[in-house]
């Protein structure tokens, strides 16, 4: 397909991109999720993550040297056990990288993006982000851009359904803003992993040290500290959203359950099925 390359604006042949990495997918499915389902249409199931043709082939290597980098020493690493965890200037561009990509397709599919009060805000960090990724001009305004190792949650002291779930397994990608415009962040989670950038401080952002990527490398100590509203707030906010959606239908509900009946003990086994009997039988008091 020829069109415009979102990261080198040139018209040539387009790749159908991923905006969650390949590794992501496929370690997603192997640990237990062999289809995707999106919360807003759960009765079709997909064999692959979101694809949009976004990136020329150029791009596409680009980004590809820094997620095969991240993948061997941060993802499996930290999935295999490891609780410090050193970096190098390789995560800083994967993050920004992941996260562009995130307010790229906002910018495209949104269909009121141009209404919204951060529009112009977006406009402006889409081309900070991109400048780094292409020349690593490291973004003057918008440089704050952190990563959550999260692990199997172990108390739920509120209301909410599928923590364990949503912190472990979901695949989350958003633009984060409140009614009173007061903060404004890009957001991205796979796995274990939640990354953010805050486009408009809040206040305390001091608190997130523990959790802010270094551009030129550095060192995390998992687990992390943090205590920062805005992002605790979209959580609570973002797990109780997921949790009213619809179930699959009747039909749906059937052949899922054959799935798990052809192998039952490793379902529960696997990475999903502990995460659903946490969330079940260990939080849902």
């Amino acid at each position: 397909m020829k069109g415009i390359c979102e990261l080198y604006k040139i018209n040539t042949e387009l790749r159908e991109s991923h905006i969650y990495p390949k590794f992501v997918i496929k370690q997603t499915k192997r640990s237990g999720s062999k289809y995707f389902r999106k919360i807003t249409d759960p009765n079709k199931r997909h064999q692959d993550g979101l694809k949009l043709h976004l990136l020329s082939e150029q791009a596409e290597q680009d980004f590809s040297k820094r997620e095969k980098w991240f993948a061997e020493n941060i993802f499996v690493p930290y999935l295999s056990g490891k609780k410090t965890l050193t970096y190098n200037e390789n995560l800083y561009y994967f993050a920004i990288s992941f996260l562009w990509r995130i307010l790229v397709v906002n910018l495209k599919t949104i269909t009121n993006i141009k209404d919204l009060w951060h529009y112009e805000d977006l406009l402006k960090v889409e081309i900070e982000w991109r400048n780094y990724l292409i020349n690593g001009t490291l973004p003057k305004d918008h440089k704050k851009t952190y990563i959550l190792f999260t692990d199997r949650i172990e108390e739920n002291n509120t209301i909410l359904k599928g923590v364990d779930l949503y912190f472990t397994r979901v695949m989350d990608a958003t633009i984060v803003d409140n009614p009173t415009h007061t903060s404004l962040m890009i957001y991205g989670k796979f796995s274990r992993f939640i990354f953010w950038s805050v486009l408009k401080e809040y206040g305390k952002e001091e608190s997130l040290t523990e959790v802010e990527i270094n551009p030129k490398g550095g060192l995390f100590k998992i687990p992390q500290k943090i205590d920062y509203f805005p992002i605790q707030s979209f959580w609570g906010n973002r797990i109780q959203e997921i949790s009213s959606y619809p179930l699959p239908n009747e039909k749906q509900q059937d052949i899922i359950l054959k799935e798990i009946l052809k192998n039952p003990e490793e379902f529960w086994n696997s990475d999903v099925g502990k995460s659903l009997f946490n969330d079940k039988f260990n939080l849902d008091k």
